[in-house]
C-alpha cells in the first residue's frame, strides 16, 4: 500500500472519530468548562445592602414621586433603590465554568470546530510524516493528504476571522472600521517593503518557488497548446497579490492581537511566580523569534553554516 493509500485510511479514520467520538469529547469544551476556570457570580441586594448609601435627596414634584407614610409611592410599590460605591471590599464568590455558561456565548460553535479538527488534522499530519518516515516510498505524483487537511484549518480559521471582522462593519462607526482599515494598509505597505528583500538576507523562497513554476508552467503550454511563453505571471504582479494577502491577513488579526496582549497583561497582573511570568512572556514572544528564523544570517548561518569555537560541526 502506498503512501496515499494510507493517507486515505487515516482520513476514513479520523472522519469516523469526528463523527462518533465529536459530540461527546471535544478538547475545546474540555479547555473551557474541565481545567480549572472560574467565574465571578454576582452579588445579590441583600450583600450589597451593608455597604449602600442613602440615595440624593432630590425635591421632585409630581404625583409620581409622592410617598406616604409606609414608603410607598404613588403606584403602590415599595422604593428598594440603593446606591453602592465603586470602591468598596465586596469579595465575590467563584463558581466553575460550565457548558450552559459558555454554550450561549457568540462563536461558540465556531471556536469549538476549528479547535477541534486542528486537533484531528494533527493527527493525521503526525501520522503521515511518521509512516513517510519508516516507509519512504512516496510517489511524487501522489496527493498529500494531510496538506489538504492543514489548508482545510487554515481555511475555517480564515473564515471566522472574515465572520468576526464582519461584525465591525455592519454595525456604526466607533472607531473599529477606521483601525481595521489602517491597519490593513500599514501591513500591506510592510509587506511590499519585505517583499523586496534580496533572497541572501530574508530567506522565503519566493525566487525559487517561483522558477519552478515558471518551468512547469511553461512546459505544459508549450506541450499542450504549443504556445512558447517564460511564465504566466511576472515576480511583480506575484508579489503583489502577495502583498494584498499577507495585507488582508494583518487586518484580520488587528482586534485578535489586540485583545491577546490585553489577556497578556491582565494574566501578568494575577501572577507573582517568576517562572509562571517567564513562561508567559516567552508565549508572548514566540512568534517574533519563529519570524526571526526567516532571516537568513540570523537563522541559517548560525545554524546550519558556522561553526562556533570548541564544536566541529554547526548546530
Amino acid at each position: 500500500m502506498g503512501v496515499l493509500g494510507v493517507q486515505i485510511v487515516i482520513t476514513m479514520v479520523t472522519a469516523s472519530l469526528m463523527t462518533k467520538i465529536g459530540p461527546f469529547m471535544s478538547f475545546a469544551r474540555w479547555i473551557l468548562t474541565s481545567s480549572g476556570l472560574v467565574r465571578y457570580m454576582h452579588p445579590s441586594d441583600e450583600d450589597l445592602k451593608p455597604m449602600a448609601i442613602l440615595p440624593p435627596q432630590t425635591r421632585k414634584k409630581g404625583p409620581i414621586y409622592k410617598k406616604d407614610r409606609n414608603g410607598h409611592g404613588a403606584n403602590g410599590g415599595v422604593d428598594n433603590t440603593f446606591y453602592v460605591p465603586k470602591q468598596n471590599d465586596l469579595q465575590l464568590e467563584t463558581t466553575q465554568v460550565t457548558l450552559a455558561d459558555v454554550v450561549q456565548l457568540r462563536f461558540f460553535t465556531e471556536y469549538q470546530w476549528l479547535l477541534d479538527f486542528s486537533l484531528y488534522t494533527l493527527f493525521v499530519y503526525f501520522i503521515t510524516e511518521v509512516y513517510i518516515l519508516f516507509f519512504p516510498t512516496r510517489s511524487a505524483q501522489e496527493v498529500d493528504l494531510s496538506m489538504v487537511w492543514c489548508a482545510l484549518a487554515v481555511g475555517f480559521a480564515f473564515k471566522i476571522l472574515v465572520s468576526l471582522n464582519k461584525l465591525y462593519f455592519g454595525g456604526e462607526e466607533t472607531g473599529e472600521r477606521s483601525l481595521v482599515i489602517c491597519m490593513g494598509f500599514a501591513y500591506l505597505l510592510l509587506s511590499m517593503a519585505i517583499l523586496i528583500v534580496n533572497e541572501n538576507i530574508l530567506e522565503t523562497g519566493l525566487d525559487e518557488a517561483y522558477a519552478s513554476f515558471n518551468e512547469s508552467a511553461a512546459s505544459f503550454l508549450a506541450e499542450n497548446t504549443g504556445l512558447e511563453s517564460s511564465g504566466p505571471a511576472s515576480k511583480l504582479v506575484l508579489k503583489f497579490f502577495l502583498a494584498l494577502w499577507c495585507g488582508s491577513i494583518g487586518a484580520l488579526f488587528t482586534f485578535p492581537g489586540l485583545r491577546m496582549a490585553r489577556m497578556h497583561w491582565d494574566v501578568l497582573s494575577y501572577t507573582d511566580n517568576k517562572f509562571a511570568t517567564i513562561i508567559l512572556h516567552t508565549a508572548f514572544v514566540s512568534p517574533l523569534f519563529l519570524t526571526c528564523m526567516w532571516i537568513k544570517p540570523l537563522s541559517r548561518d548560525y545554524l546550519t553554516s558556522r561553526s562556533f569555537k570548541g564544536m566541529s560541526a554547526p548546530l
